[in-house]
């Protein structure tokens, strides 16, 4: 009764692919089938084998067996729930007791997890139909009559035609699984990885990645530098990175996200979403963000929102795939940026955004909408000429003590004195009290010749912080350059103390020594 068995299992496995059933596997000789269909937050998977048993610990162990299969070859389902239905065709039951296999049971292995096993033989195949139909919560089997079976010809003929039905069926959803996921090859992810590598060497050969100023020089994000004009700076930021471990993070993402993302895409859209959620994301930062910034983190989530907006386009495959995953750790990440106050949420958010408006621009392959182009576009333009423009008007508005030192700093490399006071005195005004505000008022009070307050702004700075060594260098110049020659020494040599590598402490140190030799 080989034929009729096989029959049936094709008959069921039919109804179920009408009932939006999706074949997950077929084995090479075609006796094993898993089907899988996500329904109300729980994953319904079925393994339909055509196999007997002639005794009831036999069939236990396959189940087990299958059950283990199961879930070594579905690692990821969607839902939270899971229900595995084991369903075998065979001619004749065990022959000792085994009805008991049937029961549907937790699993032990797997959280939130049970299993459910059908037995299909000639003795009870409508029963067993029955009892099939209502554990997966649809009526797939509502029309058929397993005891009304076809002469042996006609079933034979059936049979062909289900089975290359069938298997039709999973080599088209194969087909579109390749084509959706191997469009492209992944040739632009590599090379962004080793430019990133190679800039950082420079960097590091020259300097170091985690000194602010030295990054600034190399083209970081430095707010009021692109308000006067530097914006090759958006750009330039998303090859630099602070620190190796910045930098590792980065290209660990970019590896596994840029090769899924340039599949689907291909090389060129890759490109396109690439540069355009990166600068999406800088020009966010740039709006949000006053500190000086660098990295790949906006372009990299870029590479997120692309995979977002291919998921709205392909849910099923999204789900099937990377989905709830992807899903997870966007969520994880976005949480650690608002919570931890060093990462640039505003370049991830920007970037997010950027991405899946500029996979909107481009399209995906083998897909077409010249509206959705058009709105996306929109979007993209007017969001970041939102942003640039609110980034402009707020680049000398700050309330980290570090980036109103760097614009202070800058104003005095300008000789814009009275712009760098004016900086300053307002943040300070504003009850930001930290010692490099005090000290760069400082520097541009010494400039104007306004030794007073310059120094009173250098004891305020020291009495922040004890051990700021420039401060104390300061006071020792300031005190030579009113001619109190003894004052300066002990400044100088305090200044030595504190950082004893500084040669310009001593060359100066020594230089007043010389003088008040010279003088004596």
């Amino acid at each position: 009764m080989y034929i009729a068995e096989r029959y049936t299992m094709f008959k069921v496995i039919d109804q179920l692919i009408n009932h939006q059933f999706e074949v997950r596997h077929i084995s090479k000789n075609r006796d094993l089938f898993i089907l899988e269909r996500y329904e109300k937050q729980t994953s319904h998977i079925i393994l339909v084998s055509q196999k007997q048993f002639d005794w009831a610990n036999h069939l236990k162990r396959d189940v087990q067996h299958k059950v283990n299969y199961l879930m070594k070859k579905l690692r990821f389902v969607r839902g939270r729930k899971v229900h595995y239905h084991i369903a075998y065709f065979s001619d004749l039951a065990p022959v000792d007791h085994w009805e008991d296999v049937r029961e549907t049971k937790p699993l032990k292995e797997k959280k939130n997890a049970q299993v459910s096993v059908y037995y299909f033989n000639q003795g009870e195949k409508n029963d067993e139909l029955f009892r099939f139909s209502n554990q997966v919560n649809e009526h797939v089997t509502d029309y058929m009559n397993l005891d009304l079976e076809p002469t042996s010809e006609e079933m034979d003929r059936q049979t062909v035609y289900l089975e290359q039905k069938v298997v039709g069926y999973h080599r088209a959803k194969e087909k579109e699984f390749k084509q959706v996921f191997f469009y492209g090859k992944t040739r632009l992810t590599y090379l962004l990885i080793l430019a990133n590598l190679f800039v950082f060497a420079l960097v590091e050969l020259n300097g170091s990645s985690t000194d602010t100023f030295h990054l600034i020089e190399w083209g970081a994000k430095y707010n009021p530098a692109i308000a006067d004009g530097e914006w090759w700076r958006i750009v330039s930021s998303m090859f630099l990175h602070i620190g190796s471990l910045h930098l590792f993070m980065n290209m660990l993402a970019l590896f596994f996200l840029g090769d899924v993302a340039e599949k689907i895409y291909g090389t060129k859209r890759f490109l396109i979403i690439y540069f355009l959620a990166g600068v999406f994301g800088g020009v966010a930062s740039f709006a949000t963000n006053d500190a000086v910034a660098a990295g790949a983190s906006g372009a990299i989530f870029g590479l997120f929102g692309a995979l977002l907006f291919f998921g709205l386009n392909y849910r099923e495959l999204f789900f099937k795939t990377m989905g709830t995953s992807l899903l997870i750790i966007i969520g994880i990440n976005i949480v650690f940026g608002f919570t931890v106050p060093q990462i640039d949420n505003g370049a991830h958010l920007g970037g997010l955004i950027g991405g899946f408006l500029a996979a909107q621009i481009v399209q995906l392959p083998y897909k077409k909408g010249k509206i959705k182009q058009l709105i996306g576009t929109t979007l993209f333009i007017l969001l970041f000429s939102s942003m640039t423009a609110h980034g402009v008007n707020h680049a000398e508005t700050s309330e980290d003590p570090h980036s109103l030192a760097l614009i202070a700093q800058q104003h005095i490399n300008n000789e814009e004195y009275d712009r760098a006071v004016r900086v300053l005195s307002k943040a300070i005004d504003e009850g930001i009290d930290h010692e490099y505000l005090y000290f760069y008022r400082s520097v541009a009070f010494i400039e104007q010749d306004n030794l007073s307050l310059a120094e009173e702004d250098l004891y305020k700075a020291i009495e922040l912080d004890h051990r700021f060594s420039e401060a104390y260098y300061n006071l020792g110049v300031l005190y030579e350059q009113r001619g109190e020659q003894n004052k300066a020494v002990e400044y100088v040599e305090e200044a030595i103390n504190l950082n004893p590598d500084q040669q310009q402490f001593r060359d100066f140190y020594d230089e007043l020594l010389t003088k008040g030799r010279g003088e004596g």
